[in-house]
């Protein structure tokens, strides 16, 4: 493999070059709710800790269009893989989101109304631009490798909340979700390993930015305390967890000790 500190992305071939962007496009994982037994809660609803994560969790979801702004403004944009992935798997988190919202609502109405507002400040989206074309197609490798380490932390997150309250129809929706996460995963992790050992170049700005990213995506559009508690419960509850993410992390290329989760844990 070519150690470039600038390369095109016609030089570097096909990364995720097993992963079909088109079947996943139109294989895309839309409404849930039909597969949902919401019934399940009436007789057995769900504890209200569990509740706060799953709202913190489907508003998290729902940021990502903000999240894509900023991405489709810099270099990644003109690579059309990478935009058509993009473009789906917003999709597909919106109706995760909208998944989480119907359990809420089955459990309690109240939360279900009660949304976190999403906004983008213009002008963060245009010096995310401006910085972003500076860069050029690093900017790609930093964006697939913030997307893998969001989704591990994600996937971690949603398995812990099965684990604390393994609730039958609970398990049941958050195995399905986690199985649309992980086809996500095969085409972020396979980019952003391919990228990051293409250039030198992008794993030190990845590496800059990883270090500078709120964990989880979305996390500035909530509460403190709200995120305080996403970590309270379902990270730093569980040190096996917290090390797991860690030492993940640690195996993408010219990433290695930056000890994200434990230092999101604790912001």
């Amino acid at each position: 493999m070519p150690d470039n500190d600038e390369a095109s992305v016609i030089d570097m071939g096909l990364p995720a070059a097993d992963f079909d962007v088109r079947q996943f496009a139109r294989t895309a994982a839309g409404n849930h709710r039909d597969e949902l037994d919401l019934a399940a809660y009436v007789d057995a609803p769900l504890s209200r800790e569990t509740l706060r994560t799953l709202v913190y969790l489907r508003d998290i979801e729902r940021a990502t269009m903000s999240h894509l702004r900023g991405l489709l403004v810099t270099a990644t944009h003109k690579d059309a893989r990478v935009t058509a992935f993009l473009t789906t798997w917003a999709f597909e988190k919106f109706w995760i989101a909208d998944a989480l919202d119907a359990v809420i609502e089955a459990n309690d109405e109240t939360l279900a109304l009660a949304q976190a507002p999403i906004s983008t400040h213009g002008e963060h989206t245009i010096r995310e631009s401006i910085v972003g074309n500076i860069i050029g197609v690093p900017m790609t490798a930093v964006h697939m490798t913030v997307g893998t380490v969001d989704e591990w932390l994600m996937q971690a997150a949603y398995a812990r909340i099965a684990e604390l309250e393994p609730h039958p129809e609970l398990v049941r929706t958050i195995e399905r979700l986690l199985g649309v996460k992980e086809r996500q995963l095969l085409f972020f992790e396979a980019q952003a390993r391919y990228r990051l050992l293409f250039s030198r170049r992008s794993r030190s700005i990845t590496r800059r930015r990883l270090r500078s990213t709120p964990w989880p995506i979305g996390r500035l559009a909530q509460p403190k305390a709200e995120t305080a508690f996403f970590f309270e419960r379902l990270i730093a509850s569980s040190p096996a967890t917290m090390t797991a993410l860690d030492a993940r992390i640690d195996t993408l290329p010219g990433q290695s000790g930056l000890s994200l989760i434990r230092k999101a844990s604790r912001a």
